[in-house]
């Protein structure tokens, strides 16, 4: 286990509107505000989402699309900075319901967007998480 603490820094909340792309919008906000370090979470709906799941063997997200607007029952994850490249990245998963009740969860992929609404806190901490390449997994992992 590798662990780090931090100092709370603020709270931001957030509403995404109709339309807007859940993943591009948080990660443009966080440019914005400069955040480096933090945790996300949100709730809301969804059109058509858009659901990953890591394949361990081919070392790829695999994509599930459905056809359905979602509640969006929980997204949560964090921000960090993107060592090699300085970008920020948010990395986040959430679990969507369809009218029944059934559920789908997974990493949030990028074409995600709102279909009514997204009420999003972001919990801004000092200092900056980084996330660099583990060649094991071929993934961006936090990297303390």
């Amino acid at each position: 286990m590798k662990s780090k603490n931090v100092k709370l820094v603020k709270v931001h909340f957030l509403r995404l509107m109709k339309g807007e792309n859940l993943l591009e919008s948080i990660i443009t906000y966080c440019k914005e505000m400069n955040i480096l370090s933090g945790s996300v979470q949100g709730i809301g709906a969804i059109s058509n989402p858009s659901i990953g799941y890591y394949d361990l063997e081919k070392k790829t997200y695999l994509t599930n699309n459905y056809d359905f607007n979602a509640e969006l029952v929980n997204c949560s994850g964090n921000i960090a900075k993107n060592k090699e490249t300085g970008e920020i990245i948010a990395h986040l998963h959430m679990v969507v319901g369809d009218q029944k009740g059934q559920t789908y969860g997974g990493h949030v992929m990028p074409k995600n967007r709102i279909s009514v609404t997204g009420e999003f806190t972001i919990i801004e901490t000092e200092g900056t998480n980084y996330r660099a390449t583990d060649e094991d997994f071929n993934l961006m992992l936090l990297d303390f």
